[in-house]
């Protein structure tokens, strides 16, 4: 049987933060980005453009970089019906000011987090990038839109996914910490590791994975290179002995990772990621 992620929410009712809409498990949220159209969307999700159109209100094949998109997949369930999940909408206020000085202490993650904003689209209004460093008294623009958020009654995303709309599922949600300061041995979005952060996102899919990187290399199947898709933990060796470091594969040749100082979207084919890669793993 097939079946669809239908997620309910309007603008209006968004806003308001009085509705409560239940989805059904198959589909996640998609975000534009700079190339993409609605047919290589629908062919990467394996659904048409007129159901990609349809659960998104669209009345032309107009898209736009940063847009997010309700993307509906099939699959088959063992049960031979669609597993039902409550989301609360949690509607925020827009900030008084748009524009910030930082201050000691500071950095892209908690800024986001004070004005309901994502580390991408402050990188993006203040022209930085993951590896940016912020300096006491420089100013930042920040959002002032209001904007919405999902989150389950059990605190998690939806476990019973299908395996390949689990995927990208996984790497959306590893997306939202993009940011988050690093910290050795760190496990929560106080501050992550690099196995500590993969183990953290697949935790919420119902995945237990072992807590080190090198024990995390054992887990799941070994996937080629050339066949990676996202959600798919990619490993590569840092300080020499095998897989020292991981992070989580999000397509188009880049892959999620706690690095150094923060949470952040690196290429595998840099210098560095693509002279230690060592191998991936599909859980």
């Amino acid at each position: 049987m097939r079946f669809k992620l239908l997620i309910g929410l309007s603008t209006a009712t968004a806003a308001m933060g009085l509705s409560l809409s239940t989805v059904y498990a198959g589909t996640v949220q998609y975000t534009v980005r700079s190339g993409d159209s609605l047919y290589n969307i629908a062919q990467k999700y394996h659904t048409s453009v007129s159901s990609i159109k349809s659960l998104n209100h669209l009345t032309s094949n107009l898209i736009h970089p940063g847009q997010h998109l309700v993307v509906s997949g099939s699959s088959s369930t063992s049960s031979g019906s669609a597993k039902s999940v409550s989301y609360h909408v949690v509607a925020k206020s827009p900030p008084k000011s748009s524009t910030y000085t930082v201050k000691s202490g500071d950095t892209l993650w908690s800024i986001s987090q004070r004005f309901g904003v994502s580390v991408s689209s402050l990188e993006k209004n203040n022209g930085l990038s993951s590896k940016s460093v912020l300096h006491v008294g420089q100013h930042l623009s920040v959002s002032g839109a209001a904007h919405t958020s999902l989150s389950s009654r059990a605190g998690m995303p939806d476990a019973s996914l299908a395996s390949g709309a689990q995927g990208y599922a996984v790497a959306q949600f590893a997306e939202k910490f993009n940011g988050v300061p690093y910290q050795w041995g760190g496990t929560s979005p106080s501050g992550f590791d690099c196995s500590g952060f993969v183990q953290y996102v697949y935790s919420r899919f119902g995945t237990n994975l072992p807590r080190t990187s090198y024990d995390q290399f054992g887990s799941g199947t070994s996937v080629s290179q050339s066949d990676l898709q996202p959600g798919d933990i990619v490993f590569f060796d840092t300080y020499g002995g095998g897989a020292s470091h991981d992070g989580i594969y999000v397509g188009g040749g880049q892959f999620i990772n706690a690095a150094s100082r923060k949470v952040e979207i690196d290429s595998m084919s840099s210098g560095y990621w693509a002279s230690h890669y060592i191998g991936a793993r599909r859980i």
